[in-house]
């Protein structure tokens, strides 16, 4: 399929060129490019092959060590685990995973992508979209939909703490997000980043509260108590939920692998966890500051036994994410905290279920109204996600799902952080007054993933069939609803 909208990139950072459609006209905004609002935007072309750096130690030094990590092959390295992030402001309802059942092949899954209803489907979506007057041209300067705004942000989180203690007057630089009161207004977004550095740079997502809150001078000294990890266990609100291990299969073509209810109150094959090392479970230390940590059953900070998310509104600048129950093997590898070591949701064929609401909160500090649901790989968060010590920066895997970029907008964007990433400048519409229901979709036969806003009667069931599933991954045949979808493709 090919499209009007043509952006050919020699950047370094960018290996492929691109087309990507804009739905109307592109607008910058703080630094960001924003086109038109959509149901549906499809990524294809994700794949290739690589290296990252993956990390072997964290000294208590400081020091972090990598070796390479080679990926190669459709949505690579998106098809390692993956972990699920949430910031506020959001309320989320219920959440499910789902994998290709073992009863179904890749070969299976190839040629039910290839097949006459979807070569039909494309044509017709490929013949609209160089009709359609809403496809305009994209500037250069916007193809990768917005700048690493969670790096930018992530630096000015860091502060340097002083204490006396024995009688001694040492320091730290403190590396938490949340707590006590944010420093001044964030700045706009910052220019897109260049080619990776062969040393991993600040992880990329917003982040958790953690360790003891920024405080004033007068507070300094109790901040200083976290040295001994004295810091008090904030799961007052016990679970009133039962947590269940990975269900059994369905019996359809896709299996339900794992799924939270709020309401209900049920967590099957899910942690909750946070960045609150040392409330609880989990460390803390003034070299590599908060590790994960189970998350209490509010959401506000750290716990000592894993809990179930209650029914509850996560405020601006907080986070919460989200693993599989599945303990962590080699295939892990190195994690700074081995008993808290948990999987997240690997596999080329996976779909992501969100039922979720983003309301408006007013608040305008840093991080301030902009909510943002995204996944990292797994390798990430595990060492310290919001530290150099991760693999982040050379490029081992963010996808952005619906992320607000600026206090209070109601435009969502969608990125993903890879060697060759990609990122729309077509956005979805905020939710901010109801909850909404929306899938990502990734899928190995076409080396692709789908986000798409769903009706609100999709039910989170048990399986799924490949009809349902490739409906969300294909563009709609109905001229109405494909003014809606939006593609971008990586071209090679």
């Amino acid at each position: 399929m090919k499209y009007t909208t043509s952006v050919l990139l020699a950047s370094v950072a960018w290996a492929s060129a691109l087309q990507q459609q804009c739905s109307g006209t592109a607008t910058n905004e703080g630094g960001n490019w924003f086109c038109g609002a959509v149901n549906q935007i499809v990524y294809q072309g994700i794949k290739g092959s690589g290296k990252f750096k993956a990390v072997t130690n964290m000294g208590s030094d400081g020091e972090c060590t990598f070796e390479d990590k080679h990926y190669s092959g459709p949505l690579a390295p998106l098809d390692e685990d993956l972990s699920l992030h949430f910031r506020g402001p959001i309320s989320v309802k219920q959440v499910a995973v789902y994998n290709l059942a073992a009863s179904k092949g890749k070969r299976d899954v190839e040629a039910e992508a290839n097949s006459e209803a979807e070569l039909e489907a494309e044509a017709e979506a490929e013949a609209e979209a160089k009709s359609s007057p809403r496809i305009a041209a994209a500037h250069p300067a916007h193809n990768h939909g917005h700048k690493h705004l969670h790096r930018h942000a992530q630096r000015r989180k860091r502060e340097l703490v002083y204490a006396n203690i024995d009688n001694k007057v040492v320091s730290w630089e403190n590396n938490w997000f949340g707590g006590g009161p944010p420093p001044a207004k964030a700045p706009p977004a910052p220019a897109p980043a260049p080619a990776p550095a062969p040393a991993p740079a600040p992880a990329p997502a917003p982040a958790p509260a953690a360790a003891p809150p920024a405080s004033p001078p007068a507070a300094k000294a109790a901040a200083g108590a976290a040295l001994k990890l004295n810091i008090p266990d904030k799961s007052t609100s016990k679970s009133k939920g039962k947590s269940k291990g990975k269900p059994a299969s369905s019996g359809s073509d896709w299996d339900r692998v794992a799924y939270y209810n709020a309401d209900e109150q049920i967590a099957e094959n899910m942690v909750f966890m946070g960045n609150y090392g040392g409330q609880g479970s989990g460390v803390f230390d003034t070299t590599w500051g908060n590790s994960l940590s189970y998350l209490n059953a509010k959401g506000d900070g750290g716990a000592s036994s894993p809990q179930i998310l209650s029914k509850t509104l996560i405020p601006s600048n907080k986070e919460f994410a989200i693993f599989s129950a599945e303990k962590c093997d080699a295939s892990c590898g190195y994690a700074r905290v081995g008993d808290l070591a948990y999987k997240g949701f690997g596999g080329a064929n996976k779909v992501f279920l969100f039922h979720f609401q983003m309301p408006l909160d007013g608040v305008r500090t840093f991080n301030g109204d902009t909510p943002a649901i995204w996944t990292l790989n797994g390798r990430i968060p595990r060492t310290a996600q919001y530290s150099h010590c991760s693999c982040w920066g050379s490029g081992c895997g963010e996808a952005d799902i619906y992320e607000v970029l600026a206090p209070g907008d109601t435009k969502c964007k969608s990125t993903f952080h890879l060697a060759n990433g990609a990122g729309s400048s077509d956005y979805f519409d905020r939710p901010v007054d109801k909850y909404i229901k929306v899938a990502a979709v990734f899928h190995e036969g076409t080396a692709s993933v789908s986000i798409k806003k769903l009706d609100d009667d999709v039910d989170f069931s048990k399986g799924l069939d490949d009809a349902t599933v490739m409906s969300w991954l294909s563009q709609p045949k109905d001229h109405k609803e494909l003014k809606l979808s939006s593609l971008f493709q990586l071209l090679d």
